[in-house]
């Protein structure tokens, strides 16, 4: 018998099972060897060994179409058997779960040796017919011995595994599928490095400011010749850390030969800012040096193994699965932090691209701290054993000390190094403060009203509150205060509006504030973490202390503010405690709690010159919330890979996506509802997704089932998992509104 692995292309030729088990091998294996050498051998047998039991006579029957899918035509679990009868616990896992998913051990234990597959009495026929056609399997394939430190290495090894595997897999199924393999760009860092360089010098290098950036993005050229290792970067808000740390990257992974560089930013809102920057100056020629990935869009899972034997034209939207492969990747914290504990294919698949990469984390204070513990194991597993460099940058550098009884996998002292010292770091910030500050006095609330009238005063003016509510509000009571012909001067901004509007809008605010014209915003907190706007004044809702100088960061950024004689002058920023001061709860709360405490005790310009203070704001919050991450570090050593997945949520409210009515989705959404079927191609492919992520928003799951009650949703295809609000249902200045009133808050 002609053994295949899937059925014939477009161009007629089937895909030959020994040919697809040989070259997932080859390239599983040259994955492994560019990111961690040491999965090297197994890599090659997961790949080898993967698709062992469609060497069944049921699994051909089904791919000749002589037969349905069934648990006969189920062909994971053979390959598994053999991997754990070869006592590797790596094989097993990550052959089991090529379709599925990670397995948890006590699952993955009854897959192997229960009566539903007879898998060990199965094997040894399918192990003859696979060495007829390629090499014998050795007795032992063994797992690498690095795994021996800690249960936390062996957990995350067969993550990585799995990942090779996944990878591999899908890329010599996706060249099978398409007729030709994927080429992608390796990174230049030598070359790239030159480019910012250039970059940055063709830019004026008069005045203090300019002096101060400069200054700052040459030590952090001088420090990346330092080992691998964690770094931080600490720079005020204007300090031009954007590029400065990505001059660090390179000139770091140019120095230690590291494949990619990573950037994760928080908000979507700066996805695209940031990125933009990136390729301007580093892929002029848009040719996919610098690749976003933040789609709300994912890839439909296999849970089953009941993938058709034609994938290409069942799933397409797999091919919309990212796999990192560029050598630029800006992408969000809820992307990468997912990515390290999930279970699912389509996330597990880029993991091994973390490997011999610079990771720069922007605005690193914005990582969970209901994760922190896990996700600084991991990052040690990363940086120790598969050669990973971490930046933490922000202006509001957090804590991450070892604390007993909180950060128990904290730093040590001297294990992260600063890429600018304290007492220059210090100065710096002394430098480069911009306002001065106005605090509450206990119990002083200020009214929507009042707070309206204060902005109307203003020609331009910022006030970010923190839930969608207040910001609904006050949007509305500012609209209130001005002539009809004057309302186009007050904004918006919220998560409730898709990146693709709050991009719009964006563009307008900065285009008034740099023509000087009159411009009032209102917005919620995604404002705070590196969107460049510069107003002279901004009010800010009583918030997290980070918050409020994230918040302060959008005053007065360029320094240009001057009095009546023409002198330099300081911006405001007003600090306020809303009339009816509600919050998100959790974290969010409690931080805002100790906020208040310590504004009571110190000068108000400190938040602005002395960094020191958020090491010891962040220590004080880290001990009086949930930061251990218990239950997740108690089921990563048991192998329970599923459970992790489902604790280890970055957003811990259930979000759903939603395509919405604006812009250019209307018509892309009328394109794919309109195409006619052709048979072998899909209604819907990646660049349909891509062009769609731009026009989504994240609801809660209660906000999501109210507008399906309200017919206000339907999909985008027929059993497609996709959703598409309804036109009607999104507002041009506020975006989705329920019963004229904002969605539920939530932190994104």
């Amino acid at each position: 018998m002609t053994y295949l692995a899937h059925t014939e292309n477009t161009n007629g030729i089937p895909h030959l099972l020994r040919d697809h088990l040989h070259d997932v091998g080859k390239l599983a294996r040259h994955f492994a060897e560019r990111g961690c050498p040491a999965l090297s051998e197994v890599a090659d047998w997961a790949g080898l060994l993967h698709d062992l039991g469609k060497y069944r006579e049921e699994f051909q029957d089904y791919l000749r179409k002589q037969r349905e899918s069934s648990t006969e035509t189920h062909h994971a679990v053979y390959g598994a058997a053999l991997g754990m009868q070869r006592e590797s616990y790596g094989l097993a896992f990550a052959i089991a779960g090529h379709h599925a998913g990670l397995h948890d051990l006590a699952d993955l234990q009854t897959l192997l040796e229960g009566s539903k597959y007879q898998a060990n009495q199965r094997v040894p026929l399918l192990l003859t017919r696979f060495e007829q056609e390629l090499p014998k399997v050795p007795e032992s394939i063994a797992d690498p011995e690095f795994i021996e430190s800690s249960p936390y290495s062996v957990e995350f090894y067969i993550r990585v595994l799995f990942s090779l595997l996944i990878d591999a897999d899908r890329l010599d199924t996706e060249a099978h599928g398409s007729g030709f393999c994927r080429l992608t760009p390796k990174l230049d860092a030598p070359g790239l490095l030159q480019r910012l360089i250039d970059a940055k010098e063709s830019k004026s290098r008069e005045g203090e400011l300019n002096a101060l950036r400069n200054r700052i993005f040459q030590r952090c050229l001088d420090q990346a010749q330092q080992a691998p290792g964690f770094f931080s970067l600490t720079v005020p808000t204007g300090g031009g850390k954007t590029l400065a740390g990505m001059a660090f990257a390179l000139a770091h992974a140019a120095k230690h030969q590291l494949r990619r560089v990573i950037v994760v930013i928080p908000y979507l809102s700066i996805i695209e800012q940031n990125a933009t920057q990136y390729r301007q100056i580093l892929d002029p020629d848009n040719l996919g040096l610098v690749i976003e990935h933040h789609s709300a869009a994912n890839a439909p899972e296999d849970p089953d193994e009941t993938r058709p034997a034609s994938p290409f034209e069942k799933h397409p939207s797999e091919f919309a699965v990212e796999n990192w492969d560029a050598p630029i990747i800006v992408t969000t914290s809820v992307q990468f932090i997912e990515t390290l504990f999930a279970s699912r294919t389509s996330r597990c698949r880029k993991l091994h691209n973390i490997a011999r990469s610079v990771v720069i984390f922007d605005e690193v204070q914005t990582l969970p701290s209901h994760l922190l513990n896990p996700l600084l194991n991991v990052f040690r597993e990363l940086q120790g054993n598969y050669g990973t460099s971490f930046v933490f940058s922000t202006a509001t550098q957090p804590a991450f000390r070892h604390r007993s009884l909180s950060l128990t996998e904290g730093f040590a002292p001297n294990e992260i190094t600063p890429i600018i010292e304290d007492a220059a770091a210090k100065e710096i910030f002394e430098r480069l403060n911009r306002v001065t500050f106005s605090l509450p006095r206990r119990d002083e609330t200020l009214s929507w009203d009042e707070l309206a009238d204060g902005m109307a005063d203003r020609d331009q003016a910022l006030c970010v509150v923190n839930v969608r509510r207040h910001a609904f509000e006050l949007w509305d009571k500012l609209r209130g205060k001005f002539p009809e012909d004057q309302k186009a001067s007050v904004f918006h901004l919220s998560s409730a509006m898709c990146a693709q509007h709050r991009f719009d809008k964006l563009w307008a605010i900065r285009a008034r504030l740099h023509h000087r014209l009159p411009c009032r915003l209102v917005s919620t907190q995604l404002i705070e973490a590196g969107v460049d706007v510069d107003f002279p004044a901004v009010w800010r809702s009583l918030a997290p202390l980070d918050s409020i100088v994230q918040a302060a960061g959008r005053c007065n950024r360029e320094n240009r503010l001057q009095d009546d004689a023409g002198n330099a002058k300081l911006g405001e920023v007003v600090v306020f405690i809303p009339e009816k001061h509600s919050l998100p709860s959790g974290i969010y709360k409690t931080a805002t709690g100790l906020t208040a405490l310590l504004l009571e005790g110190i000068e108000a310009n400190a938040l602005t010159t002395n960094p020191a203070l958020f090491e010891l704001y962040f220590d004080q919050l880290y001990q009086s919330v949930q930061t251990d991450g218990k239950a997740i570090q108690e089921e990563r050593e048991k192998l329970h890979f599923r459970t992790v997945a489902g604790l280890a949520h970055v957003i811990e409210d259930d979000t759903q996506a939603v395509i919405v009515p604006y812009g250019k989705a209307v018509t892309i959404i009328q394109d794919i509802r309109n195409r006619l079927v052709e048979k072998g191609k899909p209604r819907i492919d990646r660049n349909d997704l891509r062009k769609l992520q731009r026009y989504m928003v994240n609801l809660h799951s209660r906000d999501f089932n109210r507008l399906l009650q309200l017919n206000a949703i339907r999909p985008l295809l027929p059993n497609l998992d996709i959703s598409v609000l309804e036109e009607g249902w999104y507002h041009s200045e506020l975006g989705i509104l329920i019963d004229q009133r904002p969605t539920e808050d939530f932190l994104i």
